[in-house]
């Protein structure tokens, strides 16, 4: 099994965008087979995670308590990450830097990538995590989730809150951790989104993939 076969950018490109409350869309199957999943599950990097963390409610911006892996910063692969992944795991990586993987994301969203770095992280949220609504830093074009959970209960919490306000429980969807789907996000200032907080009896950490295309000229909206 190659990287390589298990992206699949022809699903990427043709998902069908939501355009309320923001440019937002759920892609379907852009990680197909379901062994393949399983075994991305199953790979799913367990070291190097470093905790970050902000207490909520201040003017300092929004809060989180996630743990994070970065792999790729400034559009280049970084060893210290990219040592702590299976072979598989790092030709998934691998293929999200080349051209196809940026040409497909671009055709879905409608918006032009030129000149984009890319970062990405792999992210653990344990009990207790979460990210308070937000809305993306200006200069992020475009954002791809994945994750990998399989068997995940609702009633652990953790979903992704697609929100028409800056208001928690001002919900337009919501999308709960697993293995079939990724999201497609547009930051904009009306982008809000969450992150729930994983309950305490989480018998999993939330577990994701993270793709930021970051402009090098738009830093402000």
């Amino acid at each position: 099994m190659t990287a390589a076969a298990v992206l699949d950018r022809d699903a990427i490109a043709r998902t069908t965008m939501a355009h309320e409350p923001f440019v937002w869309g759920l892609v379907a199957d852009s990680l197909p087979g379901t062994s393949a999943r399983r075994r991305l599950a199953a790979e799913f990097p367990s070291e190097g995670f470093v905790l970050t963390e902000r207490a909520g409610g201040t003017t300092a911006g929004k809060g989180y308590h996630t743990w994070n892996l970065t792999l790729v910063q400034g559009g280049v692969p970084l060893p210290e990450g990219m040592r702590r992944l299976t072979p598989l795991w790092q030709g998934l990586v691998t293929s999200l830097l080349d051209d196809g993987y940026r040409t497909a994301v671009a055709e879905a969203t409608g918006r032009s990538l030129d000149g984009c770095a890319q970062e990405i992280r792999a992210v653990r949220y344990g009990s207790g995590s979460w990210i308070d609504p937000h809305t993306d830093r200006a200069d992020k074009i475009v954002t791809q989730t994945w994750y990998f959970n399989e068997g995940w209960r609702p009633e652990w919490s953790g979903a992704l809150r697609i929100l028409r306000s800056p208001a928690v429980d001002d919900v337009a969807a919501e999308v709960l951790p697993g293995l079939t789907d990724s999201v497609l996000l547009v930051p904009s200032p009306d982008s809000w989104h969450t992150v729930m907080p994983v309950a305490d009896g989480a018998e999993q950490d939330r577990r994701v993939l993270l793709v930021h295309f970051v402009s090098q000229e738009r830093t402000t909206w």
